[in-house]
């Protein structure tokens, strides 16, 4: 199980950066559009937010796998074996906590969206939902992650808080 959450957010996340790949593209064709050829588009700013929304929210997971989230560690590195176990099990517990909450109400909210027919305001008029599910979508991914990085971390000796690039 704890493979196939990993290859999920693994590829979730190599999505992810497909879809910012995909924005510089759109980007660039509205640049193109607009000061070469003097027609812009109304859909690149909308279809870019929705892109960079799913791109975020989608690497989440694999993020906290890889631990590249943002931590202050010049504290954490001094400590011994077991309190830094101990903060690393509770910071995966707030992080899978806070995860668990925004999952229910982003679900209330894109459930919401959807029976409301909610649109955004733009030009465009996108379902409301495509921006609330990637929330959704995103942050059980996360959560997920969360309960596997716990198991992991209970079963590991030491655990270490050294960087490859501190400042």
């Amino acid at each position: 199980m704890k493979d196939w959450i990993n290859c999920i957010n693994k590829y979730s996340a190599l999505l992810g950066a497909y879809l910012f790949f995909a924005i510089g593209l759109i980007i660039a064709y509205e640049v193109a559009a607009r000061y070469l050829f003097n027609m812009p588009t109304i859909w690149v700013e909308e279809v870019s937010r929705v892109l960079q929304l799913w791109g975020c929210y989608l690497s989440m997971g694999w993020m906290l796998k890889q631990r590249k989230m943002i931590r202050i560690s010049i504290l954490l590195e001094r400590l011994s074996a077991t309190p830094a176990k101990l903060a690393e099990l509770l910071s995966i517990v707030i992080i899978g906590v806070f995860s668990a909450i925004t999952v229910y109400y982003a679900s209330i909210i894109t459930l919401e969206s959807i029976a409301i027919d909610r649109h955004t305001s733009s030009m465009l008029g996108l379902p409301s939902w495509l921006f609330d599910a990637s929330i959704v979508v995103g942050f059980v991914l996360l959560l997920v992650q969360c309960l596997v990085e716990f198991v992991t971390t209970l079963q590991q000796q030491n655990i270490s808080f050294k960087t490859e690039h501190d400042i």
